[in-house]
């Protein structure tokens, strides 16, 4: 009973409370003292002016409990930020972390939550605490007395004018610094706002693509059938590709076939995040447009609609109302693989080949452009493949820690010869086909796998590493295709080794192997022509700009990797 009033008698103390609820708020900013890569005046502004607010806002009631209430919102972008540090082990949240929130299904943020535990608790305890705190300040008869509130007013005070003048002097000497990138919170909410814009982009696109026309035409004869396949992968990385040269034989099918496919050794994303990159692969949007065109245009697929093809698009993801769903949806024929399925249901990738080889089979004349959208090596990996079908054992650790790095890499070994199975099995059913026909595989992003001393895992983090960054790119014709477009397969091989940017080559080169031309049509950006043309690589960062490689927040250790790789950086 002792203890229990010591508690009751200290939580009731008004003065206490304030200090208690200053340090909550001001948590993270001294967390990321530690974590940020920004100079150290930088630094130090995103503790003295978030700490001069909490400051001087604790002092404005006699009871700093009601304050926090009215401060609730920043308490949340402070746990918020908290499990994100716990995750990517630096950077504010970004843009794209929000949309996350809005886009990723039930069951990849279970999957995801569960491997986030401690972090979650950690924030749980902290702010419920303080949530627990603010009801035993609103409800005590104490208060804050007259003068403390005054004497901390002018401390707070005080504290914010060497915060402007710390302001002004940053700005003066780092030329990169803008307070709603560098200063937490203020940047958790400038990307808050950020994502509520492209959301209402996203859900307005529809509407403001309608009268979008790429004016694509066929350049050949609707005599000759043609078939061309676009698969799109998610999460895997050229690493772990056996034919990428990694020390497993985790493609045994593609290696088989090696002399009838092109592979692409130098091909890196230009974003780690599925909802940017894949729209980029799936539209004509490049480095020389504002990236905001991609809600205005249309996708590959309406150009082949346009081009007289039959089209399809095959998912084995869930629809989340993202935009890659509305340049899917711009098919002929649509078909979501977990449509009618339980949110906890699974499938393999190789169930795609399904509708496939059923499209395939009814395709007798014309022309047709199918594309398939993976669910490929996201996290859990162990849940992208069937039960019982690992070939790399042990793979039934799910917990995302790095002692159990052997177990997780076994997992993703196996996503990734899953995805060689599903590579060939499109191949081969293409091949049947005896007619011009040609695939493309190519990858959204990578992922980090606890890699190196950084201790980094999954993707989609503020500031990218080589491990998301560079994909496998390959290319399969038939024997048919080659034998009337042979300068087009000459040219493929050609460019092999050069360094190219995956999403903004696909959507060119595809419509080059299918013959259809347009206004959006660039020929240097084709891997087919003899007129491509190499061109400094770019990255998308969290506020859609595009950046050079050498500005996209790379660290030594990935930048060391596309040396060891021989990869062109930057």
């Amino acid at each position: 009973m002792k203890l229990f009033d010591k508690i009751y008698d200290i939580a009731k103390n008004q003065r206490i409370l304030f200090w208690t609820f200053m340090a909550m708020a001001i948590l993270p900013n001294f967390i990321m003292f530690f974590t940020e890569s920004t100079s150290v005046l930088t630094r130090i502004i995103n503790i003295v002016l978030p700490l001069g607010f909490y400051w001087f806002a604790l002092t404005l009631n006699k009871k700093p409990g009601k304050m926090f209430w009215w401060l609730f919102i920043f308490m949340f972008i402070d746990a918020f930020q908290i499990v994100l540090l716990y995750l990517f082990g630096e950077s504010p949240i970004a843009v794209d972390m929000f949309l996350n929130v809005v886009t990723t299904n039930v069951t990849e943020a279970t999957e995801l939550l569960a491997n986030l535990l401690p972090a979650v608790i950690f924030v749980v305890i902290i702010y419920v605490t303080g949530i627990v705190l603010s009801i035993f300040s609103l409800f005590n008869k104490e208060e804050l007395p007259h003068s403390f509130r005054r004497a901390h007013k002018r401390i707070a005070i005080g504290i914010l004018i060497v915060a402007a003048i710390l302001l002004g002097v940053n700005y003066g000497i780092d030329k990169k610094f803008k307070i709603q990138n560098d200063i937490f919170p203020v940047n958790g909410f400038y990307n808050l706002v950020l994502s509520g814009v492209r959301t209402t982009q996203s859900i307005k696109y529809e509407s403001a693509s309608k009268d979008f026309t790429y004016k694509a035409r066929s350049t050949r004869p609707d005599s000759i059938p043609e078939v061309y396949v676009l698969v799109v992968g998610e999460t895997a990385r050229a690493d772990n590709f056996g034919i990428y040269g990694y020390n497993r034989n985790t493609t045994p099918r593609l290696q088989a076939m090696a002399d009838s496919i092109v592979y692409y050794e130098d091909a890196i994303t230009m974003s780690n995040t599925t909802h940017k990159s894949v729209p980029l692969l799936l539209t004509s949007v490049g480095c020389e447009d504002d990236f905001d065109q991609v809600y205005q245009r249309k996708g590959i697929i309406s150009a082949y609609n346009e081009a007289g093809y039959s089209t399809a698009f095959y998912s084995n993801q869930r629809r989340n109302h993202s935009l890659i769903d509305f340049l899917g949806c711009e098919a002929q024929d649509v078909n979501f693989l977990k449509d009618d399925l339980p949110l906890t249901a699974q499938l393999s990738d190789e169930e795609l080949l399904r509708p496939l080889k059923k499209k395939l089979e009814e395709h007798t004349s014309g022309k047709l452009f199918i594309v398939l959208h993976c669910y490929g090596s996201h996290f859990n990996y162990k849940d992208r493949y069937d039960k019982g079908a690992g070939v790399f054992l042990p793979d039934n650790v799910t917990s995302a820690k790095k002692k159990f790095r052997k177990e997780l890499m076994n997992a993703y070994d196996n996503t990734i010869y899953h995805t060689d199975a599903l590579i060939a099995g499109v191949i081969d059913l293409l091949a049947g086909k005896h007619m011009p026909a040609a695939m493309i595989y190519v990858s959204d992003h990578g992922e980090d796998i606890f890699d190196d001393d950084r201790g980094r895992f999954l993707h989609a983090s503020p500031l990218p590493t080589y491990y998301q960054l560079r994909v496998p790119f390959i290319v399969w014709a038939s024997q048919e295709w080659k034998d009337i477009y042979t300068d087009q397969w000459l040219q493929l091989n050609e460019h092999r080794n050069l360094p190219i940017s995956t999403n903004r080559i696909t959507f060119h080169t595809m419509l080059s192997m299918s013959g259809i031309t347009s206004p959006y049509y660039k020929e240097n950006e084709a891997l087919t022509s003899d007129s491509f043309k190499v061109t400094p690589r770019r990255y998308v960062n969290d506020h859609n700009e595009y950046r050079t490689m050498d500005d996209a927040g790379l660290k030594d250790l990935d930048i060391e990797q596309f040396r060891l790789h021989r990869l062109q950086f930057p």
